[in-house]
């Protein structure tokens, strides 16, 4: 006992110095702080008010009841959550060389990830110049490049659905994980049970099982703690593990890729065109470049805890996989749950297609309907429960409100998408509400008008989502395919479950396993699903002017 006492006294003293030593702004005359409820208690602050599901319905509350923004404290943080499109428009958008920036990490951005994964990386003319050359390899224009890749995986999916309609769930995840693995390196996933997928996963499972409440991860939640003296970071041996195995895949498969380049075998894809750029000449190292093709487009990982104890922790083949396929499995289960919506989606594609093919990238002008489900399902199902964290490299202010530098500002998406004065009946599902926005989301988020937005599930500001043209893309043609093909229905004697106990706690929105039933809709529609995947496997697919075999393989 006299030990452990001893041990912690210099701990519990450090945090007690930063503590008291820490001071807010000054507030300027005329203006106010932001309210927030009552209920704080030392070090975790308001965390004891959220749960690890449903925790979005109580943001909802607090945004009515504190209007536009709102305060929480989060850990050692200050959270301000904006909950109102003029408030996202001002403090992201206009305000957003003040707002760009990140909380701190000490182990998850800095330790483990070296201060190069994409998502966690400080606001600097570093992450500026990469985010400038992401932002242009992954265009509209540009993402059109990787539509034939994303055909021929949506035509392995309606394939894997017919055989086995029982495994839809990783059928989803295959397909969203060998389309940003292509797009990204030129690699398939023909199979979801794979070593690719499996490092993959394996280094979001490093972070899930290491954030608090185990000591792992504990200067994210109290950053402090990493200015302990390095022989008393219980934390950094672990840490320092977890970035060598994931230095180690990024740097294979770049590598992988150089390799092919020598070769003149190397399909079009993401890391082909960054090198391209010429990178180097910009001062980025091709560590830096490897680990941006690693977690520029990343899953955000799963974690069963409050935003108060975990941020998202990686961001082409960490943000682009995970949070697609959540997406696409959240749709499938409001169709089934909605069969007149479903039945609508269905004659649409008759009028416009028939029953003699599926449906391709060429149909989507002649389908509004199908393209206003992905975006009713973003609304309903936002990718993450809490928005993405901003932080404020500056002070900056929102009519008489003052947020100072170093505060977390996220975006409230619950209290956005469920405010009933923009969406009527929000809790419904009606996909028409969606008909009078015929464009892309990227267009409307880049419009002036603050009310003018589909949604906002792919964040704003500078730090706005790098692939949600590819993403919108994938959603387009996989709902297309599959409800062309297939009628689903839930299983005899069970319903669908879309309340918040259907979907896994913590940050992101991700579905429970479930299983539906997938009826092909006639006998010709399964003879054509089962013709177009061999015809698929026969032709492969062209990546830019490379034609690339089902292996993944350049052929020409």
């Amino acid at each position: 006992m006299a030990l452990i006492t001893l041990l912690l006294f210099p701990v519990v003293s450090f945090l007690l110095y930063h503590l008291l030593s820490r001071r807010g702004s000054t507030l300027p005359k005329g203006l106010r702080t932001v309210p927030g409820p009552g209920g704080k208690v030392p070090i975790i602050g308001h965390a004891h008010l959220l749960k690890p599901t449903g925790s979005q319905r109580q943001f909802i509350d607090w945004a009515n009841q504190y209007g536009e923004v709102f305060s929480l404290q989060l850990g050692w943080e200050n959270w301000i959550f904006l909950n109102s499109p003029s408030a996202v428009k001002e403090i992201m958008d206009k305000q957003s060389a003040s707002t760009s920036g990140r909380p701190p990490m000490p182990v998850g951005a800095d330790i483990i990830s070296g201060d190069m994964r994409f998502l966690l990386m400080t606001y600097s003319p570093r992450w500026r110049r990469l985010r400038a050359i992401v932002h242009k390899l992954l265009t509209p224009k540009a993402s059109d490049t990787f539509k034939p890749s994303q055909e021929f995986e949506a035509k392995q999916l309606l394939h894997d659905i017919l055989k086995e309609p029982e495994k839809t769930y990783d059928h989803c995840r295959r397909y969203t994980t060998s389309v940003v693995m292509t797009s990204t390196y030129g690699r398939r996933i023909p199979e979801f049970d794979c070593e690719d997928t499996r490092e993959i996963y394996g280094l979001m499972k490093d972070f899930t099982e290491n954030m608090p409440p185990t000591n792992a991860f504990l200067p994210d939640l109290v950053p402090p703690l990493a200015k302990l003296p390095t022989w008393m970071q219980w934390w950094r041996k672990p840490a320092l593990a977890m970035q060598k195995r994931q230095t180690a895949i990024w740097t294979k498969y770049w590598r992988t890729l150089l390799q092919q380049m020598e070769e003149g075998k190397a399909p079009e894809c993401f890391v082909k065109q960054f090198i391209e750029t010429e990178y180097q000449k910009q001062d980025i190292s091709e560590m830096q470049a490897a680990w941006v093709a690693g977690s520029a487009l990343s899953p955000l990982p799963h974690s069963p805890l409050p935003p108060s104890l975990t941020l998202p922790a990686a961001a082409m083949i960490e943000a682009g996989s995970e949070t697609t396929s959540s997406t696409l499995n959240t749709t499938l289960k409001y169709l089934a749950a909605h069969p007149l919506a479903q039945s609508r989606a269905a004659a649409e594609l008759d009028a416009a297609i028939g029953s003699s093919r599926t449906p391709t990238f060429a149909d989507e002008p002649s389908l509004p309907y199908i393209r206003a489900i992905a975006k009713e399902v973003l609304r309903l199902r936002p990718i993450t429960n809490f928005g993405t964290p901003h932080y404020t490299t500056e002070a900056v202010r929102y009519k008489d409100y003052w947020i100072p530098a170093n505060t977390v500002v996220t975006i409230n998406q619950y209290a956005l998408h469920y405010d009933a004065t923009r969406y009527a009946e929000p809790d419904a599902f009606r996909p028409e509400r969606y008909l009078a926005y015929p464009h892309k989301s990227g267009v409307y988020a880049a419009g002036a008008d603050a009310e003018g937005r589909d949604h906002w599930s792919f964040g704003a500001g500078r730090r706005i989502c790098s692939g949600m043209h590819l993403a919108e893309n994938s959603l387009f043609i996989t709902i297309a395919k599959i409800v062309w093909a297939f009628e689903i229905r839930p299983r005899e004697g069970e319903g669908v479950d879309l309340s918040d106990e259907g979907f896994e706690p913590g940050v992101n929105t991700l579905p429970k396993p479930y299983v539906l039933e997938f009826r092909p809709r006639s006998e010709e529609r399964e003879r054509v699903v089962r013709e177009e995947w061999e015809r698929a496997l026969e032709e492969g697919f062209w990546l830019g002017e490379r034609k690339v075999n089902a292996e993944g393989m350049v052929v020409g």
